[in-house]
This record gives C-alpha cells, structure tokens and sequence, in this order.
C-alpha cells in the first residue's frame, strides 16, 4: 500500500505539470483574442503567462507528490514495525 501511495504520488506530480502546460497554451490562446479588445492585455508577455500557469500547477503538484510520498514512507515503516511486532509475541 506504501508503494501505491508513492507512485500515486508522483503521477499527480506529472499530471499536474502536464495539466499546467495544457492550460498554459490555451490561455495564451485566449489572451492573444482578448487583447484584441483590451488593450492591457497586450503588455503580458507570453512567457510570463507560461512560467506563472506551470509554475503554479507543478506547486500544487509537488505538494500532493510530497505528501503521498510521505505517507508512503510512513505506511511501509509502520508495516514493518508491525511484522517486527507480530514475531516478537
């Protein structure tokens, strides 16, 4: 079960990254329509509108990662406590 959390983890960590790049390109997408209409639309670059969208989605994928790696780790130290429990009496 630890190990399914750790892989879990880091599947949400790639999701999440992926999902950031997904939505990146259509919000560039839809900005490069929108500043046709408003001009302050146009000072945003669209590298900067990038590195904000996957910068923003791979933290909150790195935060989950890291959590469900962790409660990983806990999962498979607790097991083995138990086994080393369960011989001893």
């Amino acid at each position: 079960m630890g190990v399914v959390c750790i892989l879990l983890g880091i599947i949400a960590f790639l999701t999440f990254t992926t999902a950031g790049a997904v939505i990146a390109v259509q919000l560039v997408n839809y900005k490069a329509s929108m500043s046709l209409m408003l001009t302050s639309l146009s000072s945003i670059s669209d590298a900067n509108l990038y590195i904000i969208i996957i910068g923003l989605f791979t933290f909150i994928g790195l935060l989950i990662c890291v959590s469900m790696v962790v409660q990983g780790l806990t999962y498979n130290k607790i097991a083995k406590m138990q086994t080393m429990l369960r011989r001893r009496g």
